[in-house]
């Protein structure tokens, strides 16, 4: 639990690399929590899920680059968020389904920003580079190398992340 917990708010925290990743990733991934828990009669969950998709949204106005964005999140904001997802992925129950599957559910929600973070942990642990300091090798920075703007890369992010939501989504009810 402790390893989610760091991980999942690191995770977050580093696609905080570019005008609205974070907030958008956040935002996907508790709209896809809330609809698990609704599903699955969780109220309390899903109270927690709604207070950050709202959050997210309503952060998302001014953090977007609609052309520019006019408010940085920062890693205060990165960092609670984050830990605020992680704890929606522990307390999310599928109790029609067998404990096998259910595990797996947080795990796809969150594929993105865990895909992303061992990306890079591998790729400067494999050219010697401190994982500790910034550079341009994450997934964003990579869309952004293919030509798309900063606003492109916010959305391709969030609907990457919502397609793999569907996908636990389907998993939940399989």
């Amino acid at each position: 639990t402790t390893c989610w917990i760091l991980y999942i708010t690191n995770a977050i925290n580093y696609l905080d690399n570019a005008d609205g990743i974070a907030i958008m990733t956040s935002a996907t991934t508790s709209a896809i929590f809330l609809l698990i828990a609704i599903l699955n009669g969780q109220q309390l969950v899903s109270m927690l899920a709604a207070a950050v998709l709202g959050a997210s949204l309503g952060f998302a106005r001014y953090n977007l680059p609609l052309p520019r964005s006019t408010i940085f999140m920062g890693d205060s904001g990165s960092l609670f968020l984050g830990y605020l997802i992680a704890i929606l992925g522990i307390k999310i129950r599928i109790p029609t389904n067998a404990p096998q599957i259910t595990w797996l559910v947080p795990i796809i929600v969150l594929g993105l920003p865990i895909f992303d973070t061992a990306m890079v942990f591998v790729s400067r642990t494999r050219r010697r580079v401190s994982f500790f300091r910034g550079g341009v090798d994450h997934t964003t920075h990579r869309l952004a190398r293919l030509g798309m703007d900063r606003l492109s890369v916010a959305l391709a992010v969030s609907l990457i992340s919502g397609a793999l939501g569907l996908v636990a989504i389907f998993v939940t009810q399989a």
